[in-house]
Formats: structure tokens, C-alpha cells, sequence
């Protein structure tokens, strides 16, 4: 390669090189974006307590947690709390009062406003609306009934437990759980949690948990149904979604 070649070519490497630092850095559309006083305080909570050392927020921070910016919708503020207080799996237990947990509630709502950090293939269905969907339950339902499907939905159990045996923590199906575990176990579990899993302590009433126990014996009577329906609507033409890691999509 001639001198001169090898000087246009660098020259059009260096503006290549410019074009596209241009690209990344010149988001228009984040700069009109303004958190409210309350999330910029909860996004000082995230920064005191270092929650970026395992989280992303758009796929910056680290990777032993996944990926936050889209993850509220996912959890309520009573699951948002136990998390916080309590810790998940390798997650330690904070100490923060109400207040700082209500501001990192608002932080993450706002932030998942701002766009969709984890890219989607297609037109992907969230596992917790593809639960909510197969947990259609009719009108008239029995109240303990329509109860435990509330809670099963609104405690994330979707996050582990998925109606078939795809789950990436090897956690029990829902649609089989009343066939292996007793109701004692179960309320037990719901109750203290299981050390050394990532099976949180959720300190569930006797009453919800006997509500859980009968959406879970609701499931295993209509298990098969269940299970197929989940992968007719978790299946598309071009891919598979129980094949994806559900937390790098939600």
C-alpha cells in the first residue's frame, strides 16, 4: 500500500472515529429529560449505597445484578421493600428506612420513563404479563383463590418459578409445586424464605399464604392447560422466548 493510500485511509479512520463519538454523545432526546426533586434524592441513595457496583442503569455498572432500568414494573413497592430490607440471593440487606426506600421506588419509575435500556427481539411479551395472562381467572373466582394469583403475580415469582421447567435457577414449577411440597412447607417458605437460595424471606400472613397454596392447587389441577398455553404465547415464529434469560429482557 502506497503512502498515499495509507494517509486516506487513516484520515478516514480518524473521521469515522469522530462521527461516531459524535453519535454516542449527542442524545438530544435524554437532555429534556428532568428527574423530579424526590428521584434525584433516590438516585443519591443509589449512589451512597454503591448500587451500581452490581446493577446497570442502561448497561452501565456492574453485572453480578441485572440490568435496573426497566425493572419496576416488575415489583411492587411491598417487594421493592423486602428486597431493600432483606436482601435476594447474593444481594445484602440495607439498612434503609421508609423514606430512602419510597425515593429508590421513585428514582427507578421515573428512570424507566426515559427509554428501554435492554433491546427486545420482536414484539416480546413479558414473563409477568405472560403469567398474568395464564392466571386469568373468571369472574367469581373464590376470593382466596383470586387473592393467591394476586400474590403470586405481585411478589415476582415469575422472576424464578416459570409454569414449565425452564426456569434458569432450576427453581420448582408453579403448576407442579402442590404435588412435591406440602401446604406446611410452602407456608413455611412463604414465611422465613429459604437460606442459601435466592429465596427471599417474604414474612407472608398465614392468610396469604393459605391464598398462595390455593392458586398453587388451582394451577396444578389446570397444569397441562397452563403449561400450554404459556408456550403458545412465549413462542413466536422466529425464536423461542423460554430459550431467552428472562432478566436481560424484562
Amino acid at each position: 500500500m502506497s503512502i498515499r493510500a495509507r494517509q486516506v485511509l487513516l484520515f478516514m479512520l480518524c473521521c469515522a472515529f469522530v462521527a461516531q463519538t459524535w453519535l454516542v454523545y449527542a442524545d438530544s432526546e435524554g437532555d429534556d429529560y428532568l428527574l423530579s426533586s424526590v428521584a434525584l434524592e433516590g438516585q443519591a441513595v443509589w449512589r451512597k449505597n454503591n448500587c451500581q457496583s452490581c446493577h446497570q442503569l442502561y448497561g452501565f455498572g456492574g453485572f453480578l445484578g441485572p440490568d435496573l432500568t426497566n425493572s419496576i414494573d416488575n415489583l411492587s413497592p411491598e417487594r421493592l421493600s423486602a428486597i431493600l430490607t432483606e436482601g435476594l440471593g447474593q444481594m445484602p440487606a440495607f439498612e434503609l428506612d421508609p423514606d430512602d426506600q419510597h425515593r429508590i421506588g421513585v428514582f427507578l419509575r421515573e428512570l424507566d420513563q426515559t427509554g428501554i435500556s435492554q433491546p427486545k427481539l420482536g414484539d416480546v411479551v413479558t414473563p409477568t404479563e405472560l403469567l398474568s395472562q395464564v392466571l386469568a381467572l373468571e369472574e367469581g373466582s373464590a376470593p382466596g383463590l383470586l387473592r393467591g394469583a394476586e400474590l403470586v403475580q405481585s411478589q415476582g415469582c415469575i422472576g424464578c418459578h416459570l409454569p414449565n421447567e425452564q426456569s434458569l435457577h432450576r427453581a420448582m414449577d408453579l403448576t407442579a409445586m402442590t404435588t412435591t411440597l406440602s401446604r406446611e412447607r410452602v407456608q413455611t417458605v412463604l414465611l422465613d424464605g429459604i437460606e442459601g437460595t435466592a429465596m427471599p424471606r417474604l414474612s407472608m400472613s398465614a392468610e396469604d399464604s393459605q391464598a398462595v397454596w390455593d392458586c398453587l392447587v388451582w394451577m396444578n389441577e389446570h397444569g397441562e392447560e397452563l403449561r400450554a398455553r404459556f408456550r403458545g404465547m412465549a413462542t413466536s415464529e422466529d425464536f423461542d422466548l423460554l430459550q431467552l434469560p428472562w432478566f436481560e429482557y424484562r
